[in-house]
């Protein structure tokens, strides 16, 4: 009877370990191909839900937490930049810091639009279909200085501000804005804001090509950030079934809760192959 309960023993944790180092090779696969230039830094994430849509910010909530649950499983740290979300004030929007070895590499995929469809809780016609769109940038230090001329500052009211009213960082030629609203003060709010801006407008410029911020493409921007790239379906009836899918690589999961809970290394994997 010992024997083969050491034996069960054994045998659970040889496949414990066989999953774990099956685990550490996909994930320096992954690594591998994510040879950026600021592939290994951290990232900024910033999430917007459409406004005058009530579904949008929760829709915006639950993939939040799904980048939670996904940055929590790797141990990175994350904290709250600015968080508009909720507040009736003509912004629906969160942006994340999240400090770890290649979490912009990872999430730089992420970038895009990502629509939901299913029967809304908070819509009385039923049947529902949102969008939030998801923005990714490294996190920086972009020694490029912006003319005075080309910022705006604004100042905002947020009831869930620490500091109130707080900034809004806006760089006019392109009409790019960034806000922050979880520091102590008002100067590091604005510090805050403007290294946001400047990660914001340093990822347009590798994107585009250009080695300018006046070389920026005002025309291109919206249609980058636009672009559907994961559609999440709750089913409605018996005769659907939930599924996500990538509309990039055509990867289909019907393992919805699974997703929003983070597990989005299948999706991440097939968008660095598709890059490479």
């Amino acid at each position: 009877m010992l024997e083969f309960q050491a034996d069960d023993e054994l045998e659970q944790e040889l496949q414990t370990n066989l999953a774990q180092l099956n685990h550490s090779l996909e994930e320096h696969e992954i690594e591998q191909m994510l040879s950026g230039p600021c592939d290994k830094n951290g990232a900024y994430l910033i999430i917007n839900a459409a406004i005058d849509d009530l579904d949008a910010p929760d829709w915006a909530d639950m993939l939040l937490r799904m980048y939670a649950r996904w940055a929590q499983s790797r141990g990175y740290k994350f904290w709250v930049v600015e968080d508009s979300l909720w507040t009736y004030a003509g912004r629906n929007s969160v942006t994340w810091e999240i400090d770890g070895r290649y979490a912009y590499g990872y999430l730089k995929s992420e970038t895009g639009m990502h629509r939901l469809q299913r029967t809304s809780p908070l819509n009385i016609t039923g049947k529902w279909q949102t969008t939030a769109t998801v923005e990714v940038v490294p996190i920086i230090n972009v020694e490029q200085e912006i003319p005075q001329q080309d910022l705006e500052i604004i100042l905002l009211t947020c009831y869930l501000s620490k500091v109130e009213p707080y900034r809004a960082m806006l760089h006019v030629p392109t009409g790019v804005s960034s806000i922050s609203n979880c520091e102590r003060s008002q100067l590091q709010n604005r510090e805050k804001a403007l290294a946001v801006l400047k990660s914001k407008l340093f990822a347009m410029m590798q994107r585009q090509g250009v080695a300018e911020i006046s070389d920026i493409q005002v025309d291109r921007l919206k249609t980058f950030l636009n672009q559907p790239i994961r559609e999440y379906q709750f089913a409605s009836d018996s005769t659907n079934q939930d599924k996500v899918l990538d509309l990039r690589t055509g990867i289909e999961t019907t393992a919805v809760a699974e997703i929003l809970d983070g597990k989005l290394d299948p999706f991440l994997k097939a968008a660095a192959l598709l890059q490479n």
